[in-house]
């Protein structure tokens, strides 16, 4: 009877442990979810703000302009 008790202890302690650990790895899938989430969010805002136009844009507001096509020179760094 006492090594049946014991038995029935053990595998009691067995679930417990098996259901913490479930409950863990699904804690931690939703952590997962939720910062693939944030990292995709971040992805977007970082395209966001290395667009041409936004750039163009807030260079405009600094009084910034293109030079014109007639003022741009190229300089050869490949020859002495």
């Amino acid at each position: 009877m006492a090594a049946f008790a014991l038995l029935l202890t053990g595998v009691v302690a067995l679930n417990v442990a098996v259901l913490r650990a479930n409950m863990a790895v699904h804690r931690l899938d939703e952590e997962r979810a939720q910062l693939e989430a944030r990292n995709q969010a971040l992805s977007s805002q970082l395209s966001a703000a290395r667009s041409a136009p936004r750039i163009e844009s807030l260079a405009r507001k600094l009084g910034l302009v293109p030079a014109p096509a007639s003022d741009t020179s190229y300089l050869d760094l490949g020859r002495p």
